[in-house]
């Protein structure tokens, strides 16, 4: 996932890259634990989540990979894109 933010105060427009692979770690159960440590319901949210279509998800956005999410300009000449 890509997120590309420009604005007239700033010299070049920010970019931030986000790896899928990276979205992947963080629906893991290990990582999850660890994130929702301080939730009383842990296990049971967990068990909760269907890997199998996350899964499938992830396969779909590898699989349209380039596509454009947001594409959001403003009159100030802000302008936000987000693609796949």
């Amino acid at each position: 996932m890509k997120i590309k933010v420009v604005t007239n105060e700033l010299k070049f427009p920010i970019r931030i890259l986000f790896p899928n692979s990276f979205l992947r770690l963080f629906v893991s159960k290990r990582v999850l634990k660890k994130l929702l440590k301080r939730v009383d319901n842990v296990e049971e949210i967990i068990d909760q989540i269907d890997y199998k279509a996350l899964k499938q998800v992830f396969k779909t956005c590898k699989d349209l990979k380039g596509t454009e999410l947001v594409n959001v300009k403003a009159k100030d000449g802000t302008e936000v894109k987000i693609t796949l």
